[in-house]
């Protein structure tokens, strides 16, 4: 009885882990937009014009 409510405990951490990934998006975190006119030639933006 008692490993199975440690499992059951176990599982419920794990799943509660691996919706808070999802839901904040891993690739988001490198997803970035520039912060000034010259970081967008990274996007092939001229800035000078």
């Amino acid at each position: 009885m008692i490993e199975i409510a440690g499992l059951i405990l176990s599982v419920l951490i794990v799943s509660y882990f691996i919706y808070r990934i999802s839901r904040r998006g891993i690739s988001k975190r490198y997803e970035r937009k520039p912060k000034n006119s010259w970081s967008s030639l990274t996007e092939g933006i001229d800035p000078t014009i």
